[in-house]
């Protein structure tokens, strides 16, 4: 495998892992995620403005994830694969990085 696949592989890996730091995906609790839904449903706006900009942003960062890997991959079977594969691995490492990444980006809560 040459420098190039494993870096468009690497590149890909990252930017996945950043989408599921944006959704929170790997950390959340279920009873954080129903406070966030209830407070979402009570607060239209925080919904539609915060939840699809978040959304957007994560989806756009996948699609930029497979935009980099595919020209490495021969055929769409082996870019189904190695794509599942390089999101697990993404999963691990949202889940090593992500509660970091996210506390440093969050701004501090007003009394």
């Amino acid at each position: 495998m040459s420098a190039v696949v494993v870096l468009r592989f690497a590149l890909a890996i990252v930017f996945d892992a950043l989408a599921f730091t944006v959704w929170d995906v790997g950390t959340r609790p279920p009873t954080q995620l129903a406070r966030d839904v209830g407070r979402g449903i009570r607060t239209a706006r925080l919904l539609l403005v915060s939840g699809l900009v978040r959304f957007a942003l994560g989806v756009a960062l996948l699609v930029l994830a497979a935009e980099i890997a595919r020209p490495a991959m021969p055929t769409l079977r082996a870019f189904m694969l190695i794509e599942t594969g390089m999101l697990i691995a993404a999963l691990l490492v949202e889940n090593l990085i992500g509660p970091d990444l996210r506390r440093r980006v969050r701004r501090p809560k007003p009394p």
